[in-house]
């Protein structure tokens, strides 16, 4: 599968961009970078005034390049499907078995080329340069200049890109949970202090935990816009976030990913299950079982509602840390996970061999499903007028 866009196009946009000055050069960091145990979230010990507050009528930002990296770059899921990936080659080894909840989401979320950029320097470089651009938007325009959606727009952005960014450095990795949350020797790349934004280094979880929640209290739904590289993790969007589209996104995110396999599963013994990500992200819900309850009815199907009613505890044990990436890992004989590589469609006949009918069914669903979407998408402008900058 190759990109429908050019390299040189994406590097003409980037040049004509109104960030062209060599940005970058930040001035020193006004916190100091303490990396935070595995697991634990390091609050900034300050935040400029800068990065709170806004208007009702301001500048936008124009995020030309980033929409078209996105939408030559991602694979849409669709409508989220209760499928599971079924364990018929366990007939041929008895003694093969899938991971925890692999088999409930392997086939979820929606992808990203990470492959094509592997294999291409250039294309790298384009998502490095939108990584540095954005950061640098505070340092012509302070964020406060902005309306509260458009700075919610650019976060969000703001912190997929470098979650993209970050995770194209250590691609073809597979397994991503100690690279996004670290261990108790090193911590992971969420707490790490990475970004550097009007001059304040600043990590992923900063973002998540200290910015977000100050500047839009009791809004959960912003959680449905932080994308970790994983199937377990919200989607990547198929297009950038706007100040006019970043409230309506999350509310579909929401209901997306809540009735996915990768945020509920309501059936079974073991209980009404949910991903663990709401327990990473449970400032979000300080009376976490009551709020996380009422906030997952609130989307839930109702022919599900039951389940959720009927459960005293919400259990957060689903997890999925394997990459979004479009081709995936097939375990083989031994148990083992292994990555497999092709060049082109259609499917190679290795892939082919080892891809059961119902996974090669839905690997093409998803991509007819992709391009159906981005067909709809392409009619719909995106340009904004007076932007502070252009990504």
């Amino acid at each position: 599968m190759k990109l429908h866009i050019s390299v040189s196009a994406m590097a003409a946009l980037l040049l004509t961009s109104t960030l062209t000055h060599p940005a970058y050069a930040h001035s020193a960091a006004t916190l100091e970078n303490h990396p935070s145990p595995a697991g634990q979230t390091a609050a900034p010990q300050a935040l400029p005034a800068s990065f709170f507050g806004g208007t009702e009528q301001g500048k936008k930002i124009d995020y030309k390049v980033l929409d078209l990296v996105l939408r030559t770059s991602v694979l849409a899921e669709g409508i989220p499907q209760r499928s599971t990936v079924t364990e018929r080659e366990q007939r041929y080894d008895i003694y093969r078995s899938y991971p925890v909840g692999d088999h409930f989401t392997a086939l979820a979320a929606n992808r990203f080329h990470f492959e094509e950029y592997q294999h291409n320097p250039e294309m790298r470089d384009v998502i490095g340069q939108l990584r540095r651009q954005l950061s640098a938007v505070p340092d012509q325009t302070p964020l406060n200049q902005l309306t509260k959606n458009e700075q919610l727009a650019y976060w969000l952005n703001l912190y997929n890109i470098t979650v993209l960014d970050e995770v194209i450095k250590v691609y073809p990795r597979k397994d991503l949970e100690t690279f996004l949350l670290g261990t108790a020797e090193q911590p992971g790349i969420l707490s790490q202090k990475i970004l550097t934004v009007a001059g304040v280094r600043l990590s992923l979880d900063d973002i998540q935990f200290a910015i977000l929640p100050k500047q839009f209290p009791e809004q959960p739904e912003l959680i449905y816009g932080l994308y970790q590289g994983v199937i377990g993790s919200p989607n990547i969007p198929t297009m950038a976030y706007t100040g006019s589209n970043v409230q309506q996104q999350l509310v579909k995110n929401a209901a997306e990913f809540i009735n996915s396999n990768r945020g509920t599963l309501p059936k079974g013994t073991l209980g009404f299950r949910v991903s663990s990500f709401y327990q990473r992200s449970a400032a979000y819900f300080p009376d976490f079982q009551t709020d996380l309850r009422k906030h997952l009815a609130t989307y839930l199907r109702l022919d599900e509602q039951p389940y959720l009613q009927g459960n005293k505890t919400i259990l957060t044990n689903l997890s999925n840390y394997s990459v979004t990436d479009v081709y995936g890992t097939l375990p083989n004989t031994k148990g083992h996970k292994t990555a497999v590589k092709v060049a082109a469609l259609p499917l190679g006949p290795v892939v082919a061999r080892k891809l059961t009918s119902e996974q090669l069914e839905r690997y093409h669903l998803l991509k007819q499903r992709g391009q159906t979407m981005q067909a709809k998408q392409q009619q719909t402008p995106t340009a904004q007028q007076q932007p502070a900058a252009a990504i």
